[in-house]
């Protein structure tokens, strides 16, 4: 008699945490990924800014994409623009997802900390404006501005986010005289990445920002100036997985960064070309994880089993 009430007791326990788990069995993810590089100058030894007119050359575009998906579906635009046009890209913000986020054209306001998370969707968003350099009777001082962001609500999806500016930004210059090149921007980086408690085997969410500027000189091949930040590359990077839910997030008391770095001497008729990275990426995966239909299912079964036990029993 101990033996049998023994069974029953560990049959009902088990049959109990399966009918307990059914509201517990959605799990999610989520990563985002916003960066906002502001005030950027290419300034003199002197500390003014250059100004077209002190090259003897100048020529190239300012290039930006955004990217959004969601279970392999995808949704793109790109812009591409002369640097001395006077107009900057703006890429249409993209999303894939039922529903997307309510978030308006240039929105790079971050979603409240998870959980919950957003929704399920893919979304990625581009806005630049102005210009590094001094262009006619506009001052110099760019601000770029990118988002990404992946989330997940439901099983089995693969949701990314994909922004950029500049990662084509290059141009050709020659000096009309000898100079240093003085960079100086401020950034606001923001990174998160969330997996829930209960999540499948190997889900997982990460988000992560990359920004650079390189000087090649063109006789030559050679790099002769490299600044990446580590404060908006590699510290950035965050990620979660189901094996260390919860959440991650870089900077989240959103801290303004500034950055001054100073190219050496740059020769006056030696052409050069610079090129100006920054993107963000975010990305988030969702496993099968045991629906509530199913979990109520074993725990029937489960209770079943442990009435027919008794039945033979007796």
């Amino acid at each position: 008699m101990n033996i049998l009430r023994k069974g029953l007791l560990v049959t009902a326990a088990a049959a109990t945490l399966g009918i307990a788990a059914m509201g517990s069995a959605r799990a999610a993810t989520f990563a985002s990924a916003i960066l906002d590089i502001n005030n950027f100058r290419l300034l003199h030894s002197t500390g003014t800014a250059y100004a077209a007119t002190d090259f003897a050359t100048l020529t190239g575009t300012n290039d930006a994409h955004a990217t959004a998906s969601l279970n392999g579906v995808f949704a793109n635009s790109a812009d591409s623009r002369p640097i001395l046009s006077g107009v900057q890209p703006d890429v249409a913000h993209q999303c894939v997802g039922v529903p997307c986020p309510a978030l308006g054209e240039n929105n790079y306001a971050r979603f409240a900390p998870p959980p919950p998370v957003p929704g399920n969707f893919g979304y990625a968003d581009q806005r630049q404006i102005g210009s590094a350099i001094t262009i006619g009777a506009t001052p110099a001082g760019a601000h770029a501005t990118t988002r990404a962001d992946a989330s997940t609500s439901q099983n089995i999806q693969v949701a990314s986010g994909n922004s950029d500016v500049g990662t084509s930004t290059t141009f050709a210059f020659t000096l009309g005289q000898s100079d240093t090149m003085t960079v100086s921007f401020d950034a606001n980086p923001y990174t998160a990445a969330f997996v829930s408690n209960g999540a499948g085997a190997t889900s997982n969410a990460n988000a992560r920002l990359s920004w650079s500027i390189n000087i090649v000189d063109l006789t030559t091949g050679t790099s002769v100036f490299n600044f990446a930040p580590n404060e908006i590359n590699g510290l950035a990077s965050v990620s979660r997985t189901d094996g260390s839910p919860g959440l991650l997030q870089y900077n989240a008391a959103g801290t303004v960064f500034s950055f001054l770095a100073t190219t050496p001497l740059l020769n006056a008729g030696t052409t050069y070309q610079i090129t100006i990275q920054h993107n963000t990426l975010a990305n988030a995966l969702q496993q099968e994880v045991p629906e509530p239909a199913t979990l109520a299912i074993v725990a029937a079964g489960l209770l079943s089993m442990s009435l027919v036990s008794r039945r033979r029993k007796f």
